[in-house]
């Protein structure tokens, strides 16, 4: 049976899919089908990332800090529930399919926010659908981008890939914030729902990886290693630190009178961008353990930092050290992973990574939230960054001496 940790084969991150991708003598990253597949991930991105701005209308409907977390974290744990079943089915059933349906309805569920003016059980049920949009075209995105990877430059892919993501958690919040200062937020939900209009007719133009009968069988399950495990755990630990920043950034930029939170969030992603423009292959070339050691210890002192900010130049502070660490421990850490799945687990491997990181945002949106109310923003980052310093143990632990070869299709 094949399975992610089985010895000898490389990650789908590290590999290219013998059925789908280019040869494994090509290296280009840029290739049409990983442009599209990254487009399209842009714009979905753009919906998603317009609701980071969710916390303020949470506030302006009367909602207190706990119920900003409750209301945020239900798209969470609906995620989490959708990935249990899109990790059994993603391979077989097709990630094009996956990736067109969830773009579908994550842009009319944040058309329907339009029609919602109160918290109650249709705000919730939109998040819910959303969660599970997210969790469909994510994980379809995700696994056609690694699939479409060169093998040898897998973290490197990743890297770019994820510029799709980070470059919209600066771009919505800072358009969000002039539109609703503007227009209120109507007018953000209604550009929501645009952007993933556009995903959706991009979308349409990217091939399948390769055909559901080449995918595992219904049967078969993944059976991870010590150092998979390790680093599933620690990035759920990442994932924490990372829902109750961008959770509760917004209110407490707000509260502590920072500025605009848009300055935190463009700071935050243009230092991304360039990490993983700059410095996305390093696992690739300098090995995939020592860099994300080094980005764990950087990512808790970001949080660190963001505690104690006192000055918009101190929030720029923490959000340049924040996305330095994200941008280089988040594709590391997913290659890592990933390096050890079978061609015809990629839709698994990618399910089962992205849902731990889901699984820590969600935390971090729903538990922390209980803290930042009882205790303050400030302890609530301190106790964020102590998660991230307990991933960093777990991941130092769980893959010392850990030296074997990755799986390679």
């Amino acid at each position: 049976m094949r399975r992610l940790a089985r010895q000898g084969v490389a990650s789908p991150m590290e590999a290219p899919l013998a059925q789908a991708g280019a040869p494994a003598a090509d290296a280009r990253l840029l290739t049409p089908r990983f442009v599209r597949v990254t487009a399209a991930n842009f714009f979905f991105f753009l919906t998603f990332a317009s609701f980071f701005l969710l916390p303020l209308h949470v506030r302006a409907l009367g909602g207190s800090e706990r119920t900003i977390g409750l209301v945020m974290g239900t798209s969470g744990v609906a995620g989490l529930a959708a990935v249990l079943v899109i990790a059994a089915v993603l391979d077989r059933v097709g990630r094009r399919r996956f990736l067109l349906g969830g773009v579908a309805t994550m842009g009319l569920a944040s058309g329907a926010f339009l029609f919602v003016h109160a918290i109650g059980p249709a705000l919730y049920a939109l998040r819910i659908l959303q969660g599970v949009a997210f969790a469909a075209a994510f994980n379809a995105a995700s696994t056609l981008a690694v699939a479409f990877a060169p093998a040898t430059r897998r973290a490197a892919a990743l890297g770019l890939f994820g510029v799709s993501t980070l470059t919209t958690h600066a771009l919505a919040p800072a358009l969000g914030e002039l539109l609703i200062a503007v227009a209120g937020f109507p007018a953000l939900f209604a550009l929501a729902a645009g952007f993933s209009v556009i995903a959706f007719a991009i979308a349409w133009t990217v091939p399948e990886a390769s055909p559901p009968e080449a995918a595992a069988d219904a049967g078969e399950r993944l059976a991870p290693t010590r150092e998979v495990l390790s680093a599933l755990g620690t990035v759920c630990g990442c994932g924490v630190a990372f829902g109750a920043v961008v959770t509760y950034v917004p209110t407490f930029t707000r509260d502590a009178q920072l500025g605009p939170v848009a300055v935190f969030f463009l700071v935050y992603t243009a230092a991304a961008v360039m990490s993983r423009v700059l410095g996305g292959g390093l696992g690739d070339t300098r090995g995939h353990r020592p860099v994300i050691v080094a980005a764990l210890a950087l990512f808790a002192v970001s949080v660190i930092a963001l505690a104690a900010a006192r000055s918009p130049a101190g929030l720029a502070g923490a959000g340049l050290l924040f996305g330095v660490a994200q941008g280089i421990a988040y594709p590391t850490l997913n290659a890592f992973t990933v390096d050890r799945a079978h061609a015809d687990e990629l839709g698994r491997a990618q399910a089962f990574f992205n849902g731990a990181f889901n699984l820590g945002t969600t935390t971090g949106s729903l538990a922390l939230g209980h803290v930042a109310e009882a205790f303050g923003h400030r302890t609530m980052f301190v106790t964020a960054a102590a998660v991230v310093a307990a991933a960093f143990m777990v991941f130092s632990a769980g893959t010392r001496g850990r030296s074997r070869t990755p799986h390679r299709v």
